[in-house]
């Protein structure tokens, strides 16, 4: 258990805003949290930073002060989303607007490396679109869909790693681990579902005479933990070559320990090396 010892308080002069520009107030505000603490990242004085702020900025400084690791054009971000059965890496939601077939290969073995530190032994990829035929999509995802081939070359013949495309209806179902798309589309589907469950969550909590039915508080209570976001740990930005993490802007304190927890887990667990490891 930490100690009052085991933290350190570190003050800086400026502050990334919301608002800012994120090249703008990279270049110019070099005494920021951001700016300090992916400093010491690069510089190996800590082992991973977490920051609630801008994404915009966090992605620009990340870029700007880590290498990328080798056979990685561009980071994205993972997030994890609950499902009927495991909890399923969702990459990218929200660094990259557009991206190109070979980028997409490259997020799914980077959410096959997060699913194995997280315990899978043979987690499954699913591409999302909007039919599951091969032939559906844009021209980079019917591309895509043939380059996720190359995942099943060291796989069993009855357990491929990609089981091909997944609708938006289906990915709850569990049947996936890992979750591909561009950063538009993923953000946009992650941003819906939360917007879906809180609106259930709320009718549920109103529903008025129905709660005469034994433990339906209990039930709703339930739902909010599996479906809290505050649950999970913070959005990873994978691709860089050090351990950084994105809060959501409105997290509550549990969201940030829980991120904590989170980014100790995947220092632990060689996160990084596993990542070289599938590349």
């Amino acid at each position: 258990v930490p100690t009052p010892e085991d933290f350190h308080c570190h003050v800086v002069t400026e502050e990334v805003t919301m608002e800012d520009d994120p090249l703008l107030a990279v270049r110019r505000k070099k005494d920021s949290s951001m700016a300090v603490g992916i400093g010491k990242l690069k510089t190996f004085e800590i082992d991973a930073f977490i920051s609630g702020g801008n994404s915009g900025a966090l992605l620009a400084q990340t870029k700007i002060s880590l290498p990328m690791l080798p056979g990685i054009d561009r980071p994205a971000f993972l997030t994890l989303i609950p499902s009927k059965l495991e909890p399923i890496a969702v990459l990218d939601v929200g660094a990259n607007v557009n991206v190109k077939a070979e980028n997409l290969l490259q997020f799914a073995k980077m959410g096959i490396a997060y699913q194995k530190t997280r315990g899978l032994s043979h987690p499954i990829v699913g591409l999302l679109n909007i039919g599951e035929e091969k032939k559906k999509g844009t021209h980079e995802l019917r591309k895509a869909y043939e380059i996720l081939q190359t995942l099943n070359e060291d796989s069993p013949i009855d357990a491929p790693t990609f089981i091909g495309n997944i609708e938006g209806r289906s990915v709850f179902h569990g049947n996936i681990d890992v979750l591909i798309t561009d950063g538009f589309t993923g953000n946009v589907f992650l941003k819906t579902s939360e917007g879906i469950a809180g609106f259930v969550l709320e009718q549920m909590e109103n529903l008025g005479p129905l709660e005469v039915i034994p433990g339906i508080r209990s039930i709703i209570a339930a739902l909010k933990t599996r479906l809290s976001y505050a649950e999970y740990p913070g959005a990873i930005l994978c691709g860089a070559d050090g351990i950084v993490m994105k809060c959501h802007g409105e997290s509550p304190p549990e969201a940030f320990i829980n991120s904590i927890l989170g980014a100790s887990r995947l220092v632990k667990n060689s996160f990084i090396e596993k990542i070289k490891t599938e590349l």
